[in-house]
């Protein structure tokens, strides 16, 4: 695939080496979710092997640290290899049974950030099954609609393109309140018999990971999309509840909140202090400050998003490669 080749050949070019070291006095956080051989279509998950050989590469040329050796980190901003942080959602199982052996081989620590919900009763997040509702229709050649001011929005509307129609469901949905969005994904489940239960991690399992250099953050209750929230009480459950939950179960103080798709709330910093969280995290495809983090305050932290590349292109996309050629194209 030329794809696979080109980035093979820049890499080997010594493009990643380049870019690397402009990351001095920086912090590289990686945004990652499922490690599993596991098929989906439209949010591939990393495959085992494939993380293998990642945690393989940025052991070798950067120091992993969790957030909480950040600020030991800022004093010594001058070593040679940079600073990166592993950073994980959502609490499946397949981290568990996957990533954590593969963590502990390497001697590295990481960051998971929990939804309640999925821990308390397996709950699935709505993203989860809104993939497979459309991993369904097609693999089974069936039509998906949605009714927008009255009109049928359908696969024809994206020139029979699954994955652009699919992208647009995402982001109309991001804009729905959380029981308008799983009433409609509901309503699609219902029609093609879907009863989606993936595996997510117990609290016993969850507890094994902070006992193992997992340092475990909030990821909210629900999992909901925090800009749709109106209601300030409901934010403060999402935030504040779910990380005293956490708390108490682990034992431990939570510091981390990673917003549900990246979206934050005009409160989020207020009911974030609340909660006596440090770190907020976000999709920003960026790299980070150091010197950022030597305050007290709350930081706003961006993370780079892994999905299931060839190995020479996530080395790329970590080293922000795809982030500055999107500034001249």
């Amino acid at each position: 695939m030329f794809r696979n080749y080109l980035f093979s050949l820049l890499n080997n070019a010594g493009v990643s080496k380049f870019l690397r070291a402009k990351k001095r006095n920086k912090l590289t956080v990686l945004s990652l979710h499922r490690i599993s051989d596991e098929p989906d279509f439209f949010w591939e998950p990393i495959g085992v092997a494939a993380f293998e050989k990642l945690l393989e590469y940025v052991s070798r040329y950067y120091n992993v640290i969790s957030f909480s050796e950040i600020a030991e980190a800022t004093l010594n901003a001058n070593h040679k290899k940079p600073f990166l942080i592993l950073s994980f959602d959502d609490g499946y199982y397949d981290f568990y049974e996957n990533a954590l052996p593969l963590l502990k081989k390497f001697d590295l620590p990481a960051n998971h950030n929990i939804v309640n919900a999925c821990a308390n009763e397996n709950a699935v997040i709505w993203t989860h099954r809104l993939n497979d509702v459309f991993n369904y229709a097609r693999n089974k050649q069936k039509d998906i609609s949605f009714y927008v001011d009255e009109k049928k929005i359908t696969q024809a509307d994206f020139s029979g393109d699954m994955m652009k129609f699919y992208l647009w469901s995402y982001k109309w949905l991001l804009q729905k309140p959380m029981p308008e969005r799983m009433m409609i994904i509901s309503e699609m489940e219902q029609r093609f018999s879907l009863n989606s239960r993936p595996r997510m991690m117990n609290w016993d399992e969850i507890v094994e990971c902070a006992e193992n250099r997992i340092e475990i953050g909030c990821h909210t209750y629900n999992h909901d999309v925090l800009g749709t929230i109106t209601s300030l009480d409901l934010l403060r459950q999402e935030v504040v509840q779910s990380t005293r939950e956490i708390e108490n179960r682990i034992g431990k103080r939570i510091e981390v909140l990673a917003l549900p798709n990246g979206i934050g709330h005009t409160a989020i910093d207020e009911v974030a202090a609340e909660a006596g969280l440090k770190h907020i995290l976000y999709v920003g495809e960026k790299v980070n400050d150091l010197l950022n983090y030597q305050n007290n305050g709350i930081v706003h932290t961006n993370r780079i998003n892994l999905v299931n590349e060839n190995l020479p292109e996530m080395i790329l996309r970590t080293a922000l490669f795809h982030s500055n050629i999107k500034k001249y194209v």
